[in-house]
């Protein structure tokens, strides 16, 4: 089964050892995955295997600066998965070597209503401010 996003592809696998066997070169351009993966476009490879009635471990990779990173916590996967396996109350184990624990709820695929939530950790803080113009 393939779930597509909007500016992503998302794919079940049969297994954590599939999960966890994936491999990305990160000076692949962009374009080889999308032609390897058949998308018109793609900016983020986002792959899940379900682990449990109220579980799934998922890994995200995407393209930043030229160059592919695993991405270890997203909410805008999460969501589009949780509502893709709507009704769906449980978590997401995102990553492969930090795993971040992602709490998600949807109601039902049809105008699902999706929450995401989980703990974060402070690395910076600051202010934006607008340059004299």
């Amino acid at each position: 089964r393939v779930l597509s996003g909007t500016l992503g592809y998302s794919r079940v696998l049969s297994g954590q050892a599939a999960l966890d066997a994936i491999a990305v070169d990160p000076t692949a351009p962009p374009a080889a995955f999308q032609a390897q993966c058949g998308l018109p476009h793609g900016l983020a490879l986002y792959f899940y295997v379900r682990t449990g009635e109220a579980a799934a471990r998922t890994r995200m990779f995407c393209s930043e600066g030229g160059r592919w990173i695993e991405d270890v916590a997203t909410g805008s996967a999460a969501g589009p998965l949780a509502a893709h396996l709507a009704p769906f109350q449980g978590t997401f184990v995102q990553g492969s070597t930090r795993r971040a624990h992602i709490e998600v709820k949807s109601s039902a695929r049809e105008g699902a209503r999706v929450e995401i939530g989980g703990a974060v950790l402070r690395v910076a803080s600051g202010t934006w401010a607008a340059l004299p113009g």
